[in-house]
């Protein structure tokens, strides 16, 4: 089971497409051209943080499935 909680920032999401090639066991587009989660296994998690880090609008977010702290990208500090 991968450590990561996958979220996607859909209004974020401009179809680059860097996720699929990089994770496509794990991300794909939807008919509305933004990404989505196809099975959160379907990488190691180095491949699904590389995958989360090559996109350039920051869409995909990932947080540590049991503590729920947000690992990508780093949480702003107010």
């Amino acid at each position: 089971m991968t450590q990561y909680r996958i979220e996607r920032a859909v209004a974020k999401c401009q179809a680059y497409g860097l996720c699929l090639k990089t994770a496509p066991g794990v991300f794909a587009l939807g008919e509305d051209r933004k990404v989505r989660v196809i099975d959160p296994e379907g990488a190691d998690d180095d491949i699904i943080l590389k995958a989360a880090k090559g996109c350039p609008y920051r869409a995909i977010v990932l947080h540590d499935r049991e503590s729920g702290t947000q690992i990508f990208p780093p949480p702003r500090k107010v």
